[in-house]
């Protein structure tokens, strides 16, 4: 709402606004200035919630763009107090202090050797570090492929000088029947190394293993010696599905971060990429048959009428060239997608959003009508049109668009969809894998759509036994169907195994046994689909949990202002990933998003409990990062790094030990013990490997929590063994400043950071003024 009464504010699409004044002398005269006032329906909670990008047309048609602005920002102290007396946790440094009280240095010793933790390991001696040996890698034939990554990645980093005097490495990879799928066993003895799995996945597993226990320095760069623990490992997964899902729709992530993204869930043994593509404001893959797609639905920039590509939603600015608005995959580049994957044992889903979320795809075949139609092949133009022309239907989407569902009445709406699936089914088939599965989106369909379609009525007439409501669930099943015939598993979100039904929503009985695999997302703390998941999987269907409220990993860290990211879900950090119960997941959240208390025993009685063969149709668990707020591959790492290391924990391991037991106060007591072991893995092990890893990942390291005992200002971290500088000239705390070893005399102008070996900051802390 605006309110100058000389401005007036419209809405185009999506979180795109103009601003255009009122009557003849609409403009701003140069030299003079306009102050404008407007109110949003949502609160303000987040310093990155201030508009982006503004552009400016001149009176003679120049736009004018990249200008610098200032906003004036909130602190955490400013967020408790505009927070009143709502319970939300607002992370002001006193309540972090208070967090981390239970938190303690351990011996590294006493740390398990690596993330996700083994199921078992028993160390038989002391750590051997060899120099100047030659090292050989032998495969059964069923192994070759994870031989030879092994040996690729050895080559990489250790490269002595090889004397003959040197006994050398030994390693060995070979198959034995007996282990659970996926499972391996690594045992190291003297200079040997035997590896031993029954599957392809369990023998890679194996090998990354190895790489785990090697330091943090030997990702460096070349390294004159290996460490080699004397150590015994027995492990295998919790889950079969162990995935992560991005979105490079909203905004797009090159060929060369998809990779590193790759070669993180290899190491943390994830095994599944969920590959969104195209949504409304983005189409990312090339398709030969419709060149379109790329050529308009690729691209966003400022125009007045979207003629040549869509406008710069999220703050994408002005040319339709640049990253990250802008960009697609080639089918060579995917092709190379693909293969890195396979050579890391993950599979590929790709995720075309149908029937809504489509609005690049509808944009881009409007592009390809108009072609046609002007060059008079009317036929060809209709081919693939998305949409009734002449619908009148009403709606707006939870992303703000009016236009963005196909319409599922027209049979081009179908021949689109086969021809995009037909020619993923091709790319997968050159690089040798196969497509298993297609995720076909299906969620956030609009209330409202085909409503006021001609095309749809007279579709409808034509077919009595339908009626409005079935169109979605029609359009559902026929696709499957295709999918089906084709060897596919069709995927979608929760919408596609969901009805109404007396203004509730369930699991659709129709579709149970159709083998739809569904991703359970819409599980916000306090509104009631916590349990989606399992009556879903009860009903018959396959489930994914990819809780929003726990897996969601562009939610923001916490409730300060300055961190980046969504909080419709809440907020969501490590912690927050960690301590989720899959098999039992009431004891999942601590409170509800409105900051209200969880409680257990009532929650639980308000559960729909897991059947023995709804347990069976729990696939597994993946965590999400949509991208409307991320920027840059530092964001993206930013935004997944420490979050991951909860979901790979917990994909692996599944339930921990803490649920299982007898009372409330044992579970808490528990939970705090296996958190600490956690952190302290994360801190001291995890974070200084991912910043050597491949060249260093972008961390996000929490701040410190603060607290003032009369005159002495005390310091912890929810991550132990990490370094706490701080400033006493009001100045931000940089690596080379005092370093924090226990209470200092309070200041007003006292400024804490925390650091990891890598150098790498967290935000400021201080104390309220």
């Amino acid at each position: 709402q605006i309110e100058n009464p000389d401005v007036e504010l419209k809405h185009l699409a999506g979180d795109f606004f103009v601003l255009t004044g009122k009557g003849k002398d609409a403009g701003i005269p140069k030299g003079e200035s306009l102050s404008i006032t407007y109110q949003s329906r949502n609160p303000h909670l987040k310093n990155h919630h201030a508009p982006e990008a503004p552009i400016f047309s001149l009176a003679n048609g120049a736009l004018v763009s990249n200008i610098q602005f200032e906003v004036s920002e909130m602190s955490v102290w400013d967020m408790r107090k505009q927070a009143g007396d709502s319970k939300l946790p607002i992370p002001t440094p006193d309540r972090l202090f208070e967090q981390n009280e239970g938190l303690s240095l351990l011996p590294k010793k006493d740390l398990p050797p690596f993330l996700p933790t083994p199921k078992s390991w028993k160390i038989n001696g002391e750590t051997q570090i060899v120099a100047q040996a030659g090292l050989a890698v032998v495969g059964d034939k069923a192994f070759a492929e994870s031989a030879t990554y092994l040996t690729k990645k050895i080559k990489e980093h250790y490269n002595p000088e090889i004397l003959k005097s040197e006994k050398p490495i030994q390693i060995r990879i070979s198959k034995r029947e007996g282990f659970p799928v996926e499972g391996y066993s690594l045992e190291i003895r003297d200079r040997r190394v035997l590896i031993l799995a029954s599957d392809e996945r369990g023998a890679f597993y194996g090998v990354q293993s190895f790489l785990a226990l090697q330091p943090s320095d030997f990702w460096k760069g070349d390294s004159e010696s290996l460490l080699l623990p004397q150590i015994s490992i027995e492990d295998y997964p919790a889950y079969s599905y162990r995935g992560f899902f991005l979105d490079v729709a909203r905004n797009f992530q090159t060929k060369e971060e998809i990779f590193r993204i790759l070669d993180l869930m290899a190491l943390y043994k994830l095994n599944t990429f969920h590959f969104n593509l195209a949504n409304d404001e983005g189409w990312r893959i090339e398709i030969d048959a419709l060149p379109e797609l790329t050529a308009y639905g690729s691209k966003r920039g400022f125009s007045t009428d979207e003629t040549n590509f869509q406008w710069p939603f999220y703050g994408s600015g002005v040319s339709p060239d640049k990253l990250p608005g802008s960009g697609f995959y080639s089918q060579q580049d995917f092709k190379e997608i693909l293969r890195y994957a396979k050579e890391r044992s993950i599979e590929v889903i790709p995720e075309i959003g149908f029937p809504a979320h489509s609005r690049a795809a509808i944009k881009a075949m409007e592009k390809r009508y108009e072609h046609f139609k002007k060059a008079g092949e009317i036929q060809k133009a209709e081919e693939y049109r998305l949409i009734d022309p002449d619908d009148q239907s009403k709606y707006l989407s939870a992303q703000n668009f009016r236009d963005n569902t196909v319409c599922v009445c027209k049979e081009s709406v179908y021949h689109f969809f086969e021809t995009v699936v037909m020619e993923f089914k091709g790319m997968y088939e050159e690089v040798g894998v196969p497509l298993k599965v297609f995720h076909t989106g299906g969620d956030e369909v609009p209330h409202g759509v085909w409503e006021e379609s001609p095309i749809c009525q007279e579709f409808l007439a034509e077919n009595k036994s339908l009626k409005e409501n079935d169109l979605g669930p029609y359009f559902r099943s026929r696709i499957g169907f295709f999918l089906k015939n084709e060897g596919i598993q069709q995927a979608g979100w929760e919408e596609i195994g969901q009805v109404e039904q007396k203004g509730e929503v369930v699991p659709n009985p129709n579709f149970s046994d159709r083998n739809w695999r569904i991703y359970a997302w819409n599980a916000v703390a306090g509104w009631g689909g916590e349990d989606m998941a399992y009556r879903l999987a009860n009903a018959g269907y396959p489930v994914v949990i990819s809780s929003s409220a726990n897996y969601y990993f562009d939610l923001a860290y916490d409730w300060d202002p300055r961190e980046r990211g969504h909080t419709w879900s809440g907020v969501g950090d490590m912690y927050q990933s960690w301590k989720t119960v899959p098999g039992q997941f009431f004891l999942s959240h601590d409170q509800t998003i409105d900051g209200e208390p969880w409680d257990w025993e009532k929650a639980k009685e308000n559960f729909e409990v897991l059947t023995a063969a709804g347990k069976r149709n729990i696939l597994g668990i993946q965590g999400q990062l949509w991208t409307e707020t991320v920027k840059s591959p530092d964001m993206l790492e930013y935004y997944v790094i420490p979050k991951i290391f909860g979901l790979v924990q917990r994909a692996w391991e599944g339930d921990p030990a803490w649920s299982t037991a007898s009372t409330i106060e044992e579970k808490k007591a528990g939970r705090q013990k296996e958190w600490n072991l956690f952190v302290n893995q994360v801190a001291q092990v995890e974070v200084p490997r991912l910043e050597s890893f491949q060249g260093g990942y972008k961390i996000r390291i929490p701040a410190p929590g603060l607290k003032r005992v009369g005159d002495q200002v005390f310091a912890n971290l929810q991550f132990p063994g990490l370094e706490i500088r701080f400033t006493s000239n009001g100045k931000t705390p940089s690596p080379q400043d005092s370093l924090y070893s226990g209470p200092i005399p309070y200041s007003p102008n006292l400024r804490f950071r925390a650091f990891s070996p890598g150098g790498q900051g967290s935000m400021v802390s201080q104390l309220e003024d």
